[in-house]
C-alpha cells in the first residue's frame, strides 16, 4: 500500500509497503480522509519519545471498513463507513470503569504508540470496537467533517473540564483551528461573550467569522487591559489556552475572573514544560486551573452526534485538501499557519 511514514525529525517519506494484517477482533480500514493535527506537526518537528520509527503518523481519519474480522463480522459491515476515536482503551482500570477513558493507565494511540492513517489503510485494533472507538458516519456528514470529531471532541471535553456554563465570558487564547473549536463550542454552550487573543491577523479575523465577539492582538495590545475593558472590569469566567506558548499560560492568570476557571488545553513542546506563574493569583482569586487533553468515548459520540445533528458545522475547517504523496507539503502548510485544517485524501 502507499503510505507516508517519518523516519527521524523533518523526514516524511512517501513509500509502498505492505498492507497491514488484520485478527479475528480487529478491522481494516480503507482511509477516506485523514487531516493533519497540531500534535502531529509537533511530533514531526521535535520528535517524541513514545514513538518507535519509521512511523504512520496521523490520528483524525474517517473510511471505509474494507476487512472485518471474523468476531466482528457480525457486527460491522464492509463497506461501512466509520470514523474512528484513535486512543485505544483498556475498558477495565478504575478510569474506563468509571468513563474517565482519557485517563486510562494502558492508553495507546493509532499515529503515536501503532501506525496511523496517512496511508491507504489503517488497522483497528481490537479494543476499538470493545470500547465503542468505531462509531458509524452518519448519510448527511462527509468523510472530511467525519475526520474532525476527534479534534472537536477533544475540544469539547476541555469545555466539560472547564465547566463552562450559559452566561459565561470565554477568553480563547490562541486561533488555530484548535482554537476556534473552542469558540464554536462556547457559542453553542451559552457564553455570553467569545474574547479570542491571537498574535496572526488573518487568524484573528478568521476568528470573527467563526462567532468570536472580541478580538485582541496581544502583540498591539496590552491583553490584560484590554479583556478588563471589554468585561467592565470583571476579566474572562472561563480561559482556554489553545495553543502551546508558556507565555500563553502566564497571560491567562492575569486575565482570568475572581473564582474563575483556566484550562491549559494546548501542550507545550519538550524543553519548554516548565513555566514560571504567579501562584499568589491562583491562591488570592479562588482560580481553579486545569488541564485536559484527548476525550472520552462518551465525548466522541457526543460530537458527532452535534455535528449530525447540525448543531456545530465544521465544514468551514478544512481550507485545505491534497492527495497522500503530498503530505510533506501538508504539514509545511500547517507549520507555516496557512488555513485552519489541511486534510489528506489518500
Amino acid at each position: 500500500m502507499r503510505a507516508v511514514r517519518l523516519h527521524s525529525i523533518k523526514d516524511l517519506r512517501f513509500e509502498e509497503i505492505e498492507e497491514p494484517e488484520i485478527g479475528e477482533d480487529e478491522v481494516l480500514l480503507r482511509v477516506r480522509a485523514a487531516t493533519i493535527c497540531a500534535t502531529d506537526v509537533r511530533i514531526y518537528t521535535y520528535g517524541d519519545p513514545r514513538i518507535k520509527l519509521p512511523r504512520i503518523l496521523g490520528h483524525e481519519f474517517a473510511g471505509d471498513a474494507e476487512k472485518v474480522g471474523a468476531n466482528l463480522r457480525g457486527h460491522l459491515k464492509i463497506g461501512m463507513r466509520v470514523t474512528v476515536n484513535p486512543n485505544m482503551y483498556c475498558g477495565r482500570c478504575r478510569y474506563c470503569i468509571t468513563g474517565r477513558h482519557e485517563l486510562c493507565v494502558s492508553r495507546y494511540a493509532l499515529g503515536i504508540d501503532v501506525d496511523g492513517a496517512l496511508a491507504e489503510y489503517i488497522r483497528i485494533p481490537s479494543e476499538a470496537f470493545k470500547t465503542g472507538a468505531i462509531c458509524e458516519i452518519p448519510d448527511n456528514l462527509s468523510y472530511e467533517e467525519a475526520a474532525l470529531i476527534e479534534p472537536l471532541s477533544a475540544c469539547l471535553h476541555g469545555q466539560d473540564v472547564a465547566q463552562t456554563k450559559i452566561g459565561d465570558i470565554v477568553a480563547v487564547i490562541g486561533a488555530g483551528p484548535i482554537g476556534l473549536m473552542h469558540v464554536i463550542l462556547a457559542k453553542a454552550l451559552g457564553a455570553s461573550k467569545v474574547i479570542v487573543s491571537e498574535v496572526e491577523e488573518e487568524r484573528l479575523r478568521e476568528a470573527a467569522s467563526f462567532g468570536a465577539d472580541h478580538l485582541i492582538n496581544p502583540l498591539k495590545d496590552d491583553l490584560s487591559s484590554k479583556v478588563k475593558e471589554v468585561t467592565y472590569g470583571h476579566g474572562a469566567d472561563v480561559v482556554i489556552v489553545a495553543v502551546g506558548s508558556p507565555i500563553a499560560q502566564e497571560q491567562a492568570l492575569s486575565i482570568v475572573a475572581r473564582g474563575g476557571k483556566i484550562n491549559f488545553f494546548g501542550g507545550l513542546p519538550s524543553g519548554k514544560e516548565i513555566v514560571p506563574l504567579n501562584t499568589n493569583l491562583i491562591h488570592y482569586k479562588e482560580i481553579s486551573v486545569f488541564g485536559s487533553s484527548s476525550q472520552s468515548i462518551y465525548d466522541f459520540h457526543k460530537a458527532l452526534n452535534l455535528v449530525s445533528c447540525g448543531v456545530l458545522n465544521v465544514k468551514r475547517f478544512i481550507t485545505h485538501r491534497l492527495p497522500l504523496e503530498e503530505t510533506p507539503k501538508a504539514f509545511e502548510i500547517v507549520s507555516s499557519k496557512r488555513g485552519l485544517k489541511v486534510c489528506i485524501n489518500p
